[in-house]
């Protein structure tokens, strides 16, 4: 299993009711970036292939898959006393820069 820390997000900004994430990256232990869509990273958690996490103060905060019966799956992270979804707050990325 690879672990990854999230730290840049690319949200679609076409959409006017709620945050909608479409690609997560970040850094990873070499130094090298990485990006991939939230389509990518769900099927990647679900496999086993990839454990996802935001640091919060230090504190590892896993992201998880979130599903109900009336929209489609969604990457999210809570905890350490966040009540939001704590991937909306990090920051966006111009991503041609990364790949």
């Amino acid at each position: 299993m690879r672990k990854l820390i999230v730290h840049f997000i690319q949200k679609d900004s076409k959409s006017k009711d709620s945050i909608l994430i479409l690609k997560i990256g970040g850094v990873n232990n070499t130094g090298q970036r990485w990006a991939i869509s939230t389509k990518e990273a769900i099927e990647g958690i679900r496999s086993g292939n990839w454990e996802l996490f935001v640091l919060a103060n230090t504190n590892e905060i896993p992201v998880r898959i979130k599903e109900t019966e009336d929209t489609p799956p969604i990457l999210f992270a809570q905890g350490d006393g966040y009540l939001h979804n704590i991937l909306e707050d990090l920051p966006e990325i111009n991503w041609e820069e990364i790949l």
